[in-house]
């Protein structure tokens, strides 16, 4: 067998930057100002659900890098007290407190509760994944704890009748943390938008009606 020009990582990378390049919602998403594609993600399930109920609500980014949640939810809902937290830097975004933390810390939850200044949340977001690995097992079970420490802190911090939108993987554990929130809210469902990729394993659990009580 001949020796390979690039190696399998290289050309890898390659190819996901050619893919990158001509996405459809890449291409939107520079046209239009967006800062990613996530941007289309949010605001096609913002279409089709009632995510925030006052316009003048509380709303926390879990994972927010870049911030095109956060650009999203201030363009429709200018009023809203918007807090984002991750542990990646980001640009300002305009009408949003940023905060530079890793979210799994007992510091960025204290940052949190101050940025709060005692209000309840009225939507959590969480785009938050881990650093993928590459194998299997152990990506779901980093993403299924994330999951899990959002949930704890809807509990501990959402409105009775709020709302949480994350995303999740589909595999181990997927379904024990799926009834885990059923427990809490009137309805979870499972979605997929348009904008994430067919080939990606990644979904978004959207709670409704946190109950607030077991």
């Amino acid at each position: 067998m001949g020796k390979q020009s690039k190696s399998k990582a290289k050309r890898k990378t390659s190819a996901w930057f050619q893919r990158h390049a001509n996405d459809t919602y890449v291409k939107r998403a520079q046209a239009e100002g967006k800062r990613s594609r996530a941007a289309f993600k949010l605001t096609e399930m913002l279409e089709h659900h009632t995510l925030l109920t006052k316009r003048d609500g509380v709303v926390v980014d879990l994972g927010c890098a870049p911030g095109s949640w956060l650009q999203e939810i201030h363009r429709l809902y200018p009023e809203a007290l918007l807090i984002g937290i991750d542990l990646l830097p980001m640009q300002q975004v305009a009408g949003a407190t940023f905060i530079q933390a890793d979210f799994t810390s007992d510091e960025a939850l204290a940052m949190l509760e101050d940025a709060l200044h005692g209000r309840p949340v009225d939507l959590i977001l969480s785009d938050m994944a881990p650093e993928m690995s590459g194998h299997k097992l152990v990506d779901q079970s980093r993403i299924i704890g994330l999951n899990e420490l959002a949930l704890d802190f809807a509990v501990n911090h959402l409105q009775s009748g709020g709302n949480m939108l994350l995303k999740s993987f589909m595999g181990e554990g997927f379904d024990a943390f799926r009834g885990e929130l059923a427990g809490w809210f009137a309805t979870v469902k499972v979605v997929k938008p348009a904008a994430s990729r067919k080939s990606s394993s990644e979904l978004f659990l959207l709670a409704l009606g946190f109950s607030g009580s077991r």
